[in-house]
């Protein structure tokens, strides 16, 4: 399967024609005494004409940013990026002598280089093996080089397997995987359903991220925040009119754009790495294969692929619960494609994307209603914190029912929708979108015929700390094994997979300190552990709080403030949480969480000298504990 050359010896005929030719070349100037300078001379006293003619790039086995040094001729770039031709590759000059000229006998010698090297060509070309028929074209990887891709090729020729990897799923952690392993030599399958987003399988290349969570969401947070915008503007001299207006279908429309760019650009890269990237339903056979199945519920496979090694990495997907009137519900991935923006919603759920999305809506003009089982959202973040986000959310006009639970959703005779609480409240909406959480995508995998251990009660794959499943050779990554749910855990967990598998390495995810970010109106942001947390594991804890209206809004009349906490072990002055909520607290947490990584203590931060003016420079100022807790009781001073 593949384009790719085998150990096998599919060139053989072609390097033996080659090597024919330039024998015969080698003879003929030891002959005449011509050195290997002449071939490249310019010829006296002939016209020329310059002919740029581009070297013949291939897509080596490049990582990401890593450039020339391994082998690629394409400087690759991250997320959103594009490749760009490296400095290295530039267009050769050759000359080609005017009609009637004379050509010195250097130049015979060139052309009959040329045409040992057209013959390699051509035997190369007749040597392939053909392509699976639902492969998108993928350049030819280049011939074992190092001693660990010698040793690749040769135990997956021994094996007779097709691949040395099949990587179900091509979302964060499946693409980062199998893009770090074919630069580290292996030969890869990845298998998605779809090439491109939208209904119905609205995930796609770049998986739940890219296509139906963190891009288009963070896009329509950006514009739900104008519409706060254009109020403070006013404040600041601006003539804004009243009645502004929103179109939906614009914003839809541009935002489908995006994603389709960014679908090429994941479909891009892939190629360019080597990965052979199949269109796609994927099962377990046994643990060495994989059927390939256009539809999800076809009986019968179109096709089987072999490896030396499985990754799964299908995600998760939204769950909602058996309720009666499930059918009248959405879930996220409808919220990106709906029609029109709903004049009323219920959101049903206190998780990240429940709350993100009840301001999204809001921040566009609906009237929104969150309802959570709970007594507060946003479960493991800090109760200050969230505790300050939810009156934040009341003060735009969100209601939040908390302690409350659907019975039931009825589609009423004008197709608006009543939604009927356990306690007997009835609430009327347009839209009723349910964030109850979300479940691995495991549904048709094959893992009970292979024996793969799943959590009886999440359905998460369990792995070890190198992210192995319970059977030999088959391995998972990502939000399937439900360990920390975020897009850039699931690339570090591919990537780690990657380098153990394939570079000669031994890393192990490391899931301690991953900061996170609820992008909510204000936005929430967190590195390291909460003051309960702290307080469970630390016998005296010292807490830093801060309160305060962001001086943006000191013209606006806004009663808006930020939180800012730090948490801080007082037996080693170690820094063990930064919670922040306000304007800008993802971008301001990113640093903190370098920080708390690198184990900083209270001193160092004091010893910071803070951006003025500015909110951030709140964390390096704040002097004096808030509060102690010590052994669980929160006190005043020490004792």
């Amino acid at each position: 399967m593949g384009d790719a050359p085998t150990a096998s010896g599919s060139k053989m005929p072609a390097v033996a024609l080659g090597a024919v030719f330039g024998l015969a070349a080698g003879l003929a100037l030891l002959g005449t005494g011509a050195g290997p300078a002449s071939l490249f001379s310019t010829p006296t006293a002939t016209a020329t004409t310059p002919t740029a003619v581009p070297l013949a790039t291939f897509p080596g086995r490049s990582m990401a940013g890593a450039g020339p040094l391994y082998g690629s001729p394409v400087a690759s770039s991250g997320f959103g990026g594009a490749g760009r031709p490296s400095a290295d590759v530039q267009p050769v000059l050759m000359t080609t002598a005017a009609q009637g000229a004379q050509t010195s006998p250097s130049l015979h010698w060139a052309a009959l280089a040329a045409l040992s090297a057209a013959a390699f060509a051509i035997g190369t070309f007749l040597g392939r093996r053909p392509t699976h028929p639902a492969t998108l074209p993928v350049p030819e990887q280049q011939q074992p080089q190092t001693l660990q891709e010698i040793a690749i090729a040769a135990y997956t020729s021994q094996h007779n397997y097709d691949y040395d990897l099949i990587v179900i799923g091509a979302g964060s952690g499946g693409v980062r995987a199998s893009r770090i392993s074919a630069g580290h030599g292996a030969k890869v399958a990845l298998l998605e359903p779809s090439m491109a987003h939208g209904p119905p399988n609205y995930s796609a290349v770049g998986g739940t991220c890219v296509n139906v969570g963190c891009v288009p969401k963070k896009l329509m947070v950006y514009g739900s925040e104008y519409s706060h915008d254009f109020e403070d503007a006013r404040a600041y001299g601006w003539d804004v009119p009243t009645g502004i207006t929103h179109n939906w279908t614009r914003l839809m429309e541009n935002k489908n754009k995006e994603i389709s760019r960014l679908n090429g650009i994941y479909k891009n890269m892939l190629v360019n790495s080597g990965v052979n990237l199949l269109e796609g339903w994927g099962s377990l056979v046994d643990t060495h294969t994989v059927a390939v199945r256009s539809s999800r519920d076809s009986p019968e496979p179109d096709s089987t692929i072999t490896a030396e090694k499985i990754l799964i990495a299908v995600g998760g997907w939204p769950f909602i619960p058996d309720i009666p009137g499930k059918e009248h519900c959405i879930s996220s991935n409808e919220a990106f494609y709906l029609p029109e923006c709903p004049k009323r919603i219920v959101v049903v759920g206190g998780g990240y994307i429940a709350t993100e999305f009840s301001c999204i809506f809001r921040g566009y003009g609906a009237q929104v209603t969150q309802m959570y089982r709970g007594s507060m959202f946003l479960n493991g973040f800090d109760d200050d914190l969230r505790t300050h986000l939810c009156g934040e959310m009341q003060a735009q006009g969100i209601e939040i029912m908390f302690n409350t639970n659907p019975a039931k959703i009825e589609k009423q005779a004008d197709g608006s929708l009543l939604v009927t609480t356990e306690a007997g409240e009835q609430v009327p909406c347009d839209v009723c979108m349910y964030a109850t959480g979300r479940k691995p995508y495991t549904r048709g995998l094959g893992l009970d015929k292979v024996g793969v251990e799943v959590n009886p009660k999440s359905g998460a794959i369990m792995v070890d700390e190198y992210s192995k499943t319970s059977v030999d050779g088959i391995y998972c990554v990502g939000d399937a094994t439900n360990r920390i749910n975020l897009t850039p855990v699931a690339l570090h967990e591919g990537h780690c997979f990657a380098d153990t598998e394939y570079g000669g390495m031994n890393r192990k995810p490391d899931h301690e300190n991953v900061a996170a970010a609820v992008f909510s109106n204000p936005p929430l942001g967190t590195v390291g552990i909460t003051e309960a947390e702290a307080a469970a594991s630390y016998d005296r804890v010292a807490v830093f709080k801060s309160g305060f209206r962001p001086m943006v809004h000191t013209l606006t009349g806004s009663s808006t403030r930020v939180v800012m906490k730090l948490i801080v072990d007082v037996a080693t002055d170690k820094v063990l949480g930064v919670h922040m909520c306000g304007p800008e607290a993802a971008e301001i947490l990113q640093g903190m969480a370098v920080a708390v990584k690198m184990g900083a203590t209270k001193h160092d931060f004091d010893s910071t000298i803070g951006i003025h003016p500015s909110a951030a420079e709140e964390f390096v100022t704040m002097r004096s504990p808030s509060y102690f807790i010590v052994k669980g009781e929160k006190m005043d001073k020490l004792p």
